[in-house]
Parts: C-alpha cells; structure tokens; sequence
C-alpha cells in the first residue's frame, strides 16, 4: 500500500502540468459544442461524439464496487486489460435559440465495455449496470424536442432521456474522474422513457418535471431501481429537479425526486416485493461552487436518500439507503490538473450492497484520485487511483462485486480493492 501511494505521488510530481477542464456538467457541454454539421435534407443536423480507450489494472483480482461498469466489461477479476471504453455517436437537431415555436431530435448511441456494462442484466432479470450484456451497444437516448414560446419558453423531451439527477453524467470523460462513482451506479436511475418539461424561470431558478414509467428496462442503476424482467414497465414514474444558480454563476446547486409509482411487481425480481409496498423513491441533491477569490479550485458534493426492493433472490423486504460524496479539484497549471472524490454508501437491512445471505447493515467507502493532462488538441489524457472498503465485504471468490449481484458462497473480502486506471479521449 505504501508503495502504491509513494508510486502515484511520484507520478503527479512528475507531471506538474495539468488539464484545463471545466465541471463536469461544462465539459459535457463543450464536447458537444465541438460537433460538426450534418449534409442532410434538413440544415441544421450536428454529429459530435468521442472514442474513450484506456488500460486498467487491478490489484486485487477484484474490483472495486462501482467501477465495473466504469471500466471493462469482464464479470470475474479484470486483472490488467486494455479497454474501448466507449465509441459515442450523437446526431442532434437543437432547438432555435430564438423563443418560438420550434422542434428538434437527439440520438445517442454509445459501443463499447461502457455500454455492455450499463445495459446488462442479471441473472434474476433486474437491470442492474454492474452486469455484463453480451451486447455491446447502447441507445442512450433517443428524443424528439420541442419548444413553446410560453413565458420564457417551456422545452420538452418526449422518449428517452437521460436523468437530470446526480452530479455525474454516463459521459465520463465529462466526469472529474474515470471511474464512476458508488452514489451514480446505485443510488439514482441512469435513464427515463417519457416526458420532461423544462423551464427557466430566471438566471437563478431552472426547474423539471416528467412524467416517465416506472421501472423497467429504462430505468437503470443498481439493485435500487432493478426492473421486472423482460423490461416490461411496471407503473408511472414522476421526476423533478430544482436548480439554484448564484447570481455570480459561480455556484449552483440542484434537487431532484424520483418516485415509481403503482408498481405490478409479482415477485422480489420488480420493483417491489409486493404491489402494497411503499413506493420506490429516490430524493437527489448535488452542487458545485468554484470560488471567486480562486478560479483555480472547483468543490462540488452529491448525496442521495431513498427506499428500494431488495435484490438478491430469496429477500423480500424494502431497504433504505443513503449515501454522500464530494468532489475537490484544482487547476494546477494549464496543461495538469488533479481531481479528488470520497464517498459513502450505506444500506440499513442488507441485500443491496453485501455479501449473499448477510441481512444487516453495510458501509461501502472509497476514495479516487484523478490526474488530467491536455497536452494535445481535443484530446484528454488521465490516470487515476481508487480504493473500496466495506464494512461487510465488497467482494467475494477472486470476482468483482457488482453493486447487490448475487455472490455465491465463496470467502467475502472487506478490501480495500485498489485499481488503477488510464484513460486517453478524443472528442469531435
């Protein structure tokens, strides 16, 4: 452990450079601002998207909670692979900028470990992102758009989108970090299938409200948000978020609700064991504050509450889960920059985040260290160090320990699971 900590503090001492990057929310933007137009029958269309490859290697044999889904695919120890990450594709038509009446789409397909790994399925047939699909391909999100000039104008989205909730985004390379977090991969839904309606109150309040389904094959995280198999909905969904930007712009802060409502669930593989279970809900906050008095230093935070069915086969019963994490980095020069996050996860009566059969309580804590380099145009290089520990155990028989995947009956390992990763992107 020693060695590894003396390792990478040599490295970022060697490479006092750092990248340029923006928040995570601002650099997602920027990769899509750098599309290039579309010759089609409608003017307008823009194509934009990025290939994210890298190399992990695991110290353990077995991976971190989380971070399966953020690295390669493989259902056992990693091990040292070379990984495609993801190649993304989107087309979009945006909306006018002019408040009018207006209509626009947007498609994203994403090929690769990364979309294997968020479009599985386990064994029971609950989605959960941390198991591995044989299909490599992933439509993140396909939706019509449009806009109508009421008030400051009310955008919608009709059919799939991604959540507005959480701090991180499936982008990763529009992350702080490489690997995603514990709160991202089990606490909140990655995507939605509806409608969302958004408005911009003033320069300070933005809200957002849909009506999506319940939970199914497009509701997808963790054990929390597990659909019935088959991907058949399962109820309604309601979503809002409400996001306050300081008058400078130089922080905001955003909350958000996710509610599936009357579910169908016959079994402990839906959303609830039985339909007259409380619904499953998800309340989400996140914010960032980059301070004047340092434009160097970005802070940013995430902590989610919420109630959801068990996973594994066999329990029933409801669990509450919590969880916080928070965010540090600093623009060292222009070409290097170095980014931190912490986090906790905690579930209160077993069966989301512990060892199979074990029916209390568990803690899952991690700590990840990302150095940035942009070094070349539209490219960004990083590497990263991360450690799990659970109070319970994380993993189990030389395997990774995807978030509530069932573990067999082999020796349960508390850790810590370290890895490293390397990460090279290029965005158009």
């Amino acid at each position: 452990m020693k060695n590894i900590i003396k390792s990478v503090s040599v490295l970022a001492a060697l490479t006092s450079l750092a990248f340029a990057g923006d928040e995570p929310k601002d650099l997602k933007k920027v990769i899509e601002d750098q599309g290039i137009y579309v010759e089609t029958a409608k003017p307008g269309i823009v194509l934009s998207g990025y290939v994210d490859a890298g190399y992990s290697y695991d110290f353990n044999g077995a991976g971190a909670v989380g971070t399966r889904a953020a690295t390669d695919g493989n259902t056992s120890g990693r091990g040292s692979n070379f990984n495609l990450n993801a190649f993304k594709l989107a087309l979009e038509k945006p909306l006018s900028t002019k408040n009018e009446f207006s209509a626009g789409f947007r498609a994203d397909l994403i090929y690769g470990d990364d979309a294997s790994a968020l479009a599985g399925t386990n064994a029971t047939g609950a989605l959960n992102p941390a198991t591995t699909s044989s299909n490599n391909l992933l439509l993140e999100q396909a939706f019509v758009q449009l806009n109508a000039p009421v008030g400051n104008g009310i955008n919608f989205k009709v059919g799939k989108f991604v959540t507005p909730l959480g701090y991180e985004v499936i982008e990763r390379p529009a992350n702080q970090n490489i690997t995603y977090g514990n709160l991202f991969v089990n606490t909140i839904p990655l995507y939605h299938t509806g409608v969302l309606a958004s408005y911009k109150v003033n320069d300070i309040i933005d809200v957002k409200g849909g009506v999506v389904n319940g939970a199914n094959s497009d509701q997808q995280t963790g054990t929390a948000f597990g659909g019935a198999g088959g991907g058949t909905p399962n109820g309604v969904g309601l979503l809002g978020t409400v996001n306050v930007t300081a008058p400078g712009g130089n922080a905001n802060i955003q909350q958000g609700v996710f509610i599936a409502l009357n579910s169908n669930a016959t079994s402990n593989t839906g959303l609830l064991a039985t339909p007259s279970e409380a619904p499953l809900w998800v309340y989400d906050i996140w914010g960032q504050w980059k301070p004047k008095f340092n434009s160097n230093l970005t802070l940013g935070f995430n902590g989610d509450f919420g109630e959801g069915t068990q996973y594994l086969a066999g329990l029933s019963n409801n669990t509450t889960f919590e969880g916080a994490a928070v965010y540090a980095k600093y623009q060292f020069t222009k070409i290097f920059s170095l980014a931190t996050r912490t986090d906790w996860l905690h579930t209160d009566n077993g069966g989301k985040f512990t060892p199979d059969g074990y029916a209390g309580a568990n803690d899952i804590y991690s700590f990840t260290a990302t150095g940035s380099f942009d070094v070349f145009e539209n490219t960004l290089l990083r590497a990263e160090y991360r450690a799990d520990y659970g109070s319970e155990g994380i993993s189990a028989g030389g395997g990774n320990l995807p978030a509530g995947a069932p573990f067999g009956t082999a020796p349960v390992s508390k850790g810590p699971a370290q890895l490293i990763d390397l990460e090279i992107v290029y965005s158009f």
